[in-house]
């Protein structure tokens, strides 16, 4: 009888030993899996990080853009309105310099 508890015993032991190999081996494998997500996650993180700064970057350069066009928009009518304005002073100031040239003043 204490022969069969000693075997009893042993195989007890044998099975704990299978069991904590067995958990051994699935923690493991959880720790990989759980590696591989992090990886993954850290991967997709990156990825959508870099698409916002991109979609950022593309929104600034557009606002300046406008901001550029309505720069020159409103040179180009100072231009057009100084342009207009010698030309109407072209005149006297040919006149001018001809009644000066010619002695006429």
């Amino acid at each position: 009888m204490a022969v069969e508890a000693l075997k009893e015993i042993r195989e007890a032991e044998e099975e704990a030993r299978k069991k904590i190999e067995e958990a051994k081996v699935q923690a493991a494998t959880i720790m990989r899996e759980a590696d591989a997500a992090i990886k993954k996650l850290e991967e997709e993180a990156k990825i959508d990080m870099e698409r916002k700064a991109k979609e950022i970057a593309e929104s600034y350069a557009k606002e300046g853009e406008e901001a550029g066009d309505v720069i020159l928009k409103e040179a180009k009518d100072e231009l057009e309105k100084r342009r207009a304005t010698a030309e109407k002073r072209l005149d006297s100031a040919v006149d001018s310099v001809l009644s000066r040239i010619l002695g006429l003043v």
